[in-house]
């Protein structure tokens, strides 16, 4: 009987894309797209006599219990081969166009500072926008289905959020200081009923201007994660 590593060891022609299945940043697991981790799946494959994937399992992934396997699921079937229909075969499907590494950290906040009027509307703002949220901790592990890992794994994370992550009432903080600084430098003393023109400089604003920059800590759970679990995959280049 030929056991599956004999079986899966002659699976090894390559798949000849007609229309290879492009990965986006957006199909990233949360997990690897939050602490900029690429990764690489393999998987068993057979495609019907149009050259579209009829059926894909994951085999393996690196890094493990990051959300690729699944994500690559959903990605595979976008492209079409060029092979005999219904003959099984391996594709390898990078994840590859994340820089990896450290996030930049921001520049300091050159903008004038709030008055009362502007650090009161923010911070009413930010509680109505707030209010029945998750704290980011709690987000977190939604996001990364960290309840579906193995318990150690999902345990250590649990332990590195629960030290690293501020609470929800000081991201709140964080929130209202970077709001009522944009208020202060746009002249307003209330944040518009609609959306104002240009609202996506002005979301990047409210980032720029929190006194606290969240990338420090990112930087500092992926290099805890990338010491306790193998994140070597080819870091895409800048």
């Amino acid at each position: 009987m030929i056991t599956l590593l004999a079986t899966l060891a002659l699976l090894v022609d390559p798949a000849h894309w007609d229309t290879p299945p492009d990965v986006k940043p957006s199909d990233y697991p949360a997990l690897a797209r939050d602490l900029r981790i690429n990764g690489t799946v393999t998987l068993e494959c057979e495609n019907n006599e149009s050259g579209a994937l009829a059926r894909c399992a994951a085999v393996s992934a690196k890094p493990a219990d990051a959300g690729f396997q699944q994500a690559a699921l959903a990605i595979v079937f976008r492209g079409r081969v060029a092979r005999p229909a219904g003959v099984p075969f391996m594709i390898e499907l990078p994840f590859d166009i994340l820089t990896e590494g450290d996030e930049p950290l921001r520049q300091p906040w050159e903008g004038p500072e709030p008055g009362p009027e502007h650090v009161q509307a923010a911070q009413a703002f930010t509680d109505s926008f707030y209010h029945g949220s998750r704290s980011a901790t709690e987000r977190s592990i939604r996001d990364w289905k960290v309840n579906e890992m193995p318990p150690e794994k999902a345990a250590l994370l649990r332990g590195w959020m629960a030290e690293l992550y501020p609470d929800l009432e000081a991201e709140k903080a964080w929130q209202a200081a970077g709001i009522a600084r944009v208020l202060a430098l746009h002249g307003l003393d209330h944040l518009p009923t609609r959306k104002p023109i240009g609202w996506d400089a002005w979301y990047a604003q409210v980032t720029q201007a929190s006194p606290e920059d969240p990338a420090p800590i990112r930087n500092e759970m992926r290099r805890r994660y990338c010491a306790a679990f193998d994140c070597v995959s080819g870091a895409a280049a800048d």
